[in-house]
């Protein structure tokens, strides 16, 4: 979505490298890092402790599946070989490694399926790199689970607040918000859980602005399941650096020669400030589960596929469309010829054609439609030749991703759905049984039913717990 800086209220354009910045009181990041340090458990509402601990589950077992996929023994292999150390555990192999690779190889993991959230207003996945941040933090510092439940849910909280300020801008200019805000995500987590004062966290913040770092081009390589991995292993370098006292620019976010600059040529200001309403507005709530292990732009087609499923004979369709947002035809529906016949998982679980189609072919969208089961099934290939990706006129992305597929049959007879957003968002949220299905499906992978029963039981109750050794042990396969 090609956005006009100069019409977005609270967002300043630049219009040259001379332009200076005029400070007005404390810096962005200076706010940020006052919030972290100073945050209790008891400053957090009851609704929000809720949602963090329901996401460190779902991406905990998201973790767990993928450490049954190439990418995630290979990310593993390539922690072991940049070094040696023992503070930190890998999820599913149980490998000790330095901090920093720890938190590499879990938020490879957490994003390597592409089945976890995404804060819908943000464009942005907010959870993997938190999780892989805290959870490496947390046990290098030994520190409680009350206090990696404070660092997580500060994780989150300012990982959607950087991604909002540049909502649908990062992805105009071919940069992946996950990996360019989820890297301040993962220093503030770091930091809170390394005890950095106020002035040591502003300066990790001001040394992110040039450790993040994530492109969009992926092709058939795995860059884009690095992300989280490597936001999450730059995070714990800069709160590292930052409370050895390497400083950093306090003005990060609003300088002239800042992140906002650099990545979408404006500043925030007033309103629209990432600091703005902090520990009153919890932007967090926004953040949605996903219940399909594939691209969240295609999710609303899903949902209206499964309701129009049996409403007709298949083999009777003559043709399907799926009206789709302007800006996301480059990112889920072209080229045409790929999105039909998706040569490996990854461009399949990216194509509102052939989802759409295996959809209503087979009645579920789950990890066995992509890793399982062949991609090129006659009946799947013969429904996504016959779906077409139009232009939605009334679409609000990127407020919400809505889906509308409309079903035209050889009779002349016409079937429609459309979802203004998808199951799993905050307007039609996942049920707490269909959570704790989708984290039993991906966790079994790897651990037994007993062991992932408890899993739960050790998550839901993580601010009690003295360490984290309880959950690490129920996360290594047997």
């Amino acid at each position: 979505m090609n956005l006009d800086r100069n019409a977005i209220p609270g967002t300043r354009a630049l219009s040259g490298a001379s332009h200076s910045t005029v400070s007005t009181g404390p810096a962005e990041a200076e706010r940020i890092a006052r919030f972290v340090t100073g945050l209790t458990l008891e400053d957090i509402p009851a609704d929000v402790l809720q949602l963090a601990k329901e996401h460190l589950l779902d991406v905990l077992g998201i973790a767990l599946a993928s450490t049954r996929f190439d990418f995630g023994s290979v990310v593993l292999d390539a922690a072991h070989a940049l070094g040696n150390g023992t503070e930190a555990t890998a999820i599913g192999s149980g490998a000790k490694l330095p901090a920093p690779s720890a938190a590499l190889v879990n938020g490879v993991l957490a994003h390597g399926l592409d089945f976890d959230d995404t804060h819908i207003g943000a464009i942005y996945h907010a959870s993997a790199q938190a999780m892989a941040a805290s959870f490496a933090a947390g046990e290098a510092n030994r520190a409680s689970g009350r206090e990696v439940l404070i660092a997580f849910v500060s994780a989150l909280e300012i990982g959607c607040r950087l991604a909002t300020v540049g909502a649908g801008q990062f992805h105009d200019r071919s940069f992946h918000p996950t990996a360019l805000c989820g890297t301040f995500a993962s220093a503030v987590a770091a930091g809170r859980l390394g005890k950095l004062d106020e002035g040591a966290l502003t300066s990790a913040l001001g040394l992110c602005g040039s450790m993040a770092a994530g492109i969009l081009v992926a092709e058939k390589s795995w860059l884009k399941r690095l992300h989280p991995g490597w936001a999450a292993h730059s995070g714990l370098a800069a709160a590292a650096l930052g409370k050895a006292g390497f400083k950093g620019p306090a003005a990060v976010f609003e300088s002239a020669r800042g992140f906002y600059a650099a990545h979408i040529e404006s500043t925030p200001e007033g309103d629209d400030a990432p600091s703005f309403e902090l520990g009153q507005h919890w932007q967090a709530l926004g953040i949605a589960l996903k219940p399909y292990p594939c691209c969240h732009f295609i999710h609303s087609f899903v949902d209206a596929a499964l309701e129009l499923r049996g409403q007709f004979e298949l083999e009777d369709i003559k043709r399907i469309d799926c009206p789709l947002s302007g800006p996301l035809h480059k990112i889920v529906a072209e080229p045409r010829e790929r999105c039909i016949y998706p040569a490996d998982p990854y461009a399949a679980l990216f194509s509102v054609q052939y989802v759409v189609a295996v959809a209503l072919a087979r009645g579920r969208v789950d990890l066995a439609t992509f890793h399982d089961e062949p991609l090129d099934a006659a009946d799947v290939r013969a429904l996504a030749e016959k779906t077409y990706c139009t232009d939605d006129p009334h679409s609000d992305f990127p407020q919400h991703f809505p889906g509308e597929v409309i079903v035209t049959l050889k009779d002349g007879r016409v079937f429609s759905c459309r979802k203004a957003t998808s199951l799993g968002t905050p307007d039609v949220p996942l049920s707490r049984a269909a959570l704790e299905s989708k984290f039993l499906a991906n966790a079994t992978r790897v651990i037994s039913r007993d062991a992932a029963m408890e899993l739960i039981a050790h998550i839901d109750a993580i601010e009690h717990a003295d360490t984290l050794d309880g959950i690490f042990a129920l996360c290594t396969a047997g």
